[in-house]
């Protein structure tokens, strides 16, 4: 028979906010311990709900596996006298363990012989163990913000009311914060009742008689079912994917969810439906419902537990209506404000206290914008200009302020009410994206590049002004701003140089009065910063570390760089391109110390640096044609065709001549055959790791 065991700490109610960090804690910590502990097991489940949470173990053996310990004692030549009798260093080791002296053996360990004991250490009891690592585990638990209880005494996430502990059917006896472990636990704070115990395996089944789902992933399936019967009974549709997030929360905050629908005053379908969806999920945990792809005045909330429908929905209904009426008397309010006082308002607002102000931003952002879009050969630069201006225009508004959810949706709509072009509405709500690592880029050439212009702000200024990320502590958002540069710069084959855009918008800065802007005392930091990020994408699509090491010397081309690791990762596993590297590594060592590129083809004597010369100009020829074109795997196999040239180059020519003329001049031709390869990558990182 298996050996269970099952512990459970029951709480305050926790916020949900801690969910996740006491999972990961708990699941790590307890196979670390046990681990650590030589204490195999099958399977364990960690379960959480808003008033407990524990682990069920399954399959842990009896006990320890027993162990054979060396224990190493003096050196042998302190161990016996003259006459060959113990000494008492010798006595006093056997004696400390328990042995004879006769039972101690030497043996040699770096060069001297010492003295050892072997011994075996019999296993605890896995029940004796559990009794330690649990309350050991529990207590050293980190938390965002701890309570205090009692006279002060402990300090834990929530107050701690109950302990169970159970190992097979015996109690498994440890105190945790003052509280004695039993076989003791409770059901549903109303609808349940004190549940006894004897049982790990029947735990969960007992709990679930007393209207507690202990699994946090069990009650994700349930409210995710409940919402499809509630759609088939009342005819409605709610989108689980688009609600995952708020499923998740409703699941750490029930421990017995239970759905029910109520339905909200009509008249307020009139506002955009983005303003009636984040009134009732934001601010009442609540879906609302749709029907024929249009929002309807019906929703689907939860209650932690069953009956009291009617009392549930009017108090859903309440506030719904309550809030959606602020909603509608703020929407109003601000589709009667025009546009040049809304840019007015922004004067008002402080972006960073040192950047300046949200107009002063949008206005640099507008700048930016433009000479992107030049760079880019677009043509209608006013729109560009005026997306770039207007993209932020909804920050002083009403609604922005009561539900700041809403930034960038209600841009779009009252830019799209004011009559503005659809790139300038859309650039409103749509500059913004990325919004995190994984989303996608907009789909509008105009928003991404007053995204950029707008993201490329944010890292010159934070930077600029000595506020940039360490750490963990990434306040400003710089690494996903700037994994949104970057990802819109590949994305969309956009083949521009950073550091001219952290130039421009520096520029940009002073012709704007913001002199105190220095990229300069900083420029290692920012480079190193967007080479990690240009790391991780490559990362991601598995590309080689050595592809990845090599590229990142060229990460202001980062369209340039992204694609030659493409390539190079092609190019390294095939043998051809590695016997090139061997070649070409001679090539780069003998001339890398050297400072000039310069040379004359008129002091080339020998055939054999004749001819790699007129090669090299063939090449160097058709290299440069294919990165005009980007097309790097045209640009490696032009200089693979490189590598039977300078192996008799080097098998016939002496490079170090006495004659200096004739020394400089090979070492400037090779350095610049050699600076062939780094348009590529740094050609040391392929035979240097």
């Amino acid at each position: 028979m298996l050996n269970r065991a099952i512990f459970e700490i029951g709480v305050e109610d926790l916020p949900p906010s801690e969910f996740d960090n006491i999972r990961a804690q708990l699941e790590e910590g307890l196979k670390k311990s046990l681990e650590k502990n030589d204490l195999n097991f099958l399977s364990m489940n960690i379960f959480i709900s808003p008033r407990r949470f524990g682990a069920y173990i399954v399959g842990l053996p009896d006990k320890q596996p027993d162990k054979k310990e060396k224990r190493k004692g003096p050196p042998k030549k302190i161990c016996f006298n003259e006459n060959n009798q113990p000494t008492k260093a010798l006595e006093g080791f056997a004696k400390s363990l328990g042995v004879e002296v006769k039972d101690v053996k030497f043996e040699n360990i770096e060069g001297a012989e010492y003295a050892y004991i072997e011994s075996v250490r019999k296993g605890e009891l896995t029940k004796i163990i559990l009794q330690y690592i649990i309350p050991e585990l529990i207590t050293k638990m980190n938390f965002a913000k701890s309570m205090r209880w009692g006279k002060g005494n402990y300090t834990f996430v929530r107050p701690v009311h109950w302990v169970l502990g159970l190992y097979n059917r015996e109690i498994l006896e440890f105190e945790i914060f003052g509280e004695k472990s039993s076989n003791k636990s409770y059901g549903h704070r109303f609808f349940g009742e004190e549940i006894l115990t004897t049982n790990p395996q029947g735990f969960f089944n007992e709990l679930k008689k007393n209207y507690v789902i202990p699994l946090y992933e069990e009650r994700i399936e349930v409210i995710e079912r409940e919402i499809q019967e509630l759609e088939n009974e009342n005819n409605i549709k709610i989108s689980l994917e688009e609600h995952e997030e708020l499923i998740r929360e409703i699941a750490k905050m029930t421990e017995f969810p239970k759905g029910v629908v109520g339905s909200f005053d009509e008249k307020y379908l009139f506002l955009p439906p983005e303003i009636v969806t984040v009134t009732v999920r934001h601010h009442q945990r609540s879906f609302v419902a749709m029907k024929d792809g249009k929002v309807i005045n019906k929703y689907i909330a939860f209650q932690d537990g069953f009956g009291r429908k009617s009392n549930v929905t009017n108090g859903y209904t309440r506030v719904i209506n309550a809030r959606l009426d602020d909603a509608a008397f703020y929407y109003e309010d601000d589709l009667k404000t025009d546009i040049s006082k809304r840019l007015e308002a922004l004067t008002s607002i402080t972006y960073q206290v040192e950047l300046g102000n949200y107009r002063e931003k949008c206005e640099r952002i507008s700048t930016i914008s433009s000479k992107i879009a030049k760079k880019l050969g677009f043509e209608n630069l006013d729109v560009v200009k005026r997306a770039g201006l207007l993209c932020k225009i909804d920050i002083p508004s009403k609604v922005v302020y009561e539900f700041p959810e809403l930034q960038g949706i209600m841009g779009r709509i009252y830019l799209k009410h004011k009559g503005e072009h659809e790139d300038i509405f859309l650039t409103a709500q749509e500059h913004y994206k990325p919004l995190s690592e994984n989303d996608e880029i907009s789909r509008n050439l105009v928003a991404n590049i007053v995204s950029l212009a707008d993201k490329i702000d944010d890292l010159v200024g934070y930077f600029g002004i000595g506020k940039f990320p360490s750490g963990s502590k990434d306040p400003f958002g710089l690494r996903r701003k700037t994994f949104g540069i970057l990802r819109i710069l590949i994305s969309l084959d956009w083949d521009l140089n950073l550091k001219e855009l952290i130039d421009l918008s520096e520029k940009t800065f002073f012709e704007n009065g913001k002199t105190n802007i220095s990229i300069n005392s900083v420029e290692n930091e920012l480079k190193s910063f967007l080479s990690n990020r240009l790391e991780t994408i490559l990362e991601r699509e598995n590309i080689s570390k050595e592809a990845i090491n090599s590229v990142l010397i060229n990460i202001y081309k980062p369209l340039r760089a992204y694609l030659a690791a493409k390539s190079l990762d092609k190019f390294i596993k095939k043998e051809e391109f590695q016997d090139f590297i061997i070649a070409f590594q001679r090539v780069n060592n003998i001339s890398k110390n050297h400072k000039s590129q310069e040379y004359h083809g008129r002091l080339f004597i020998e055939d054999e640096e004749k001819t790699l010369f007129q090669k090299y100009l063939e090449v160097k020829s058709q290299f440069e044609n294919y990165l005009k074109i980007l097309d790097y795997d045209g640009a490696i196999e032009s200089l693979i065709s490189l590598k039977d040239n300078i192996d008799r180059y080097f098998d016939k020519i002496f490079v170090m001549s006495e004659d200096e003329s004739i020394r400089s001049n090979r070492l400037g031709f090779l350095k610049s055959l050699s600076g062939l390869f780094y348009e590529i990558g740094d050609v040391e990182k392929l035979y240097k790791g």
